[in-house]
């Protein structure tokens, strides 16, 4: 959903901070994860989401809004 949301900005011309994905990059949110969990895993940034909800008993989707919510308070707080 994510990955088309990002295609659909760019097909309209639209100019939006976009943390999931860039064309040819990976966005910050990725780079962000993998500083936050210690680890990188080729398999993705959704899998290990799934994985640390898994093992922490909490559904995936809850657990990716709380990182998520965490990594734009940091990335705003870096802003000033």
């Amino acid at each position: 959903m994510l990955v088309g949301y990002r295609v659909a900005l760019e097909v309209h011309g639209v100019r939006e901070d976009f943390d999931f994905w860039s064309p040819g990059n990976r966005g910050p949110f990725e780079d962000w994860l993998w500083e936050r969990l210690g680890r990188h895993s080729p398999l993705g940034w959704s899998v290990e989401i799934e994985r640390e909800a898994e093992a922490a008993g909490v559904p995936a989707v809850d657990l990716f809004f709380s990182l998520l919510d965490e990594h734009r308070a940091e990335r705003d707080q870096a802003k000033g």
